[in-house]
């Protein structure tokens, strides 16, 4: 049985609370800070359930004019969850999530579909997030995600902008820098680190520039006043 969770960074990562929006949102533009909705889920046919969540996105783009309304990710070193899928739902505050879920509600083609992907997947875990610092993801790209417990949001927050300008000196500029804070649903970890790249090749040279050549020593070792990194792993966006 696979296992796929929506994430804020998702990616949001990741793409929504109950049946109709376990399997959804816009992706928030650069800037904005966004509210994530990381909800898990069980399927023992991804392929038959990505399908599925492009067909609800097109009812939704029909019917509240939002395109992508749910992403789908897959795990690739990710621990326990490598090869599971996540959905990530994007929406500019909490309010318009639940806004949005009363705009879909007495849609019967829509409850078409969840009738017929009742028996592909089950639902499990949920987790909402707040945007803290959003530079966005890459359609079709891929993600490295850290949970971490932080002791210290506004001191973790100057880290981050140093970071960025690590990035910019050293050859990845295109990296984008996402943070998100849990405010539902949270377990071990307080906040999503998501770092976006366009392609697998380019995270490989970043983690190249991690491991080889220390890329981050010194800034881990003043980040871990404000912050500890529980989970890390890598995704990459399967939606059609």
């Amino acid at each position: 049985m696979i296992k796929t969770r929506l994430l804020a960074l998702s990616a949001i990562l990741s793409m929504a609370t109950g049946s109709m929006f376990a399997d959804a949102a816009p992706a928030a533009a650069p800037g904005a800070l966004p509210v994530l909705v990381v909800q898990e889920v069980q399927t023992k046919d991804a392929d038959a359930y990505v399908a599925s969540i492009a067909k609800i996105n097109a009812l939704v783009k029909a019917r509240i004019g939002v395109e992508h309304y749910r992403h789908v990710w897959e795990g690739d070193f990710a621990g326990s969850s490598s090869h599971a899928l996540f959905v990530v739902s994007a929406f500019a505050s909490a309010t318009e999530l639940y806004q949005d879920q009363d705009k879909l509600k007495n849609y019967p083609e829509m409850d078409v579909i969840l009738a017929q992907i009742k028996d592909q997947r089950h639902l499990g875990d949920s987790t909402l997030y707040k945007g803290i610092r959003n530079e966005g993801v890459y359609d079709g790209g891929v993600v490295y995600n850290t949970g971490i417990a932080v002791t210290d949001e506004p001191a973790y927050l100057k880290d981050l902008d140093a970071l960025r300008a690590i990035f910019d000196s050293s050859g990845f500029k295109d990296a984008k820098l996402n943070l998100y804070r849990a405010i539902l649903g949270r377990e071990k970890a307080t906040h999503l680190v998501v770092i976006a790249f366009p392609t697998a090749v380019r995270l490989g040279e970043f983690l190249d520039a991690l491991h080889d050549k220390g890329l981050l020593n010194d800034w881990n070792v003043e980040a871990a006043k404000a912050r500890t990194s529980l989970t890390n792993g890598s995704y990459h966006e399967i939606t059609k």
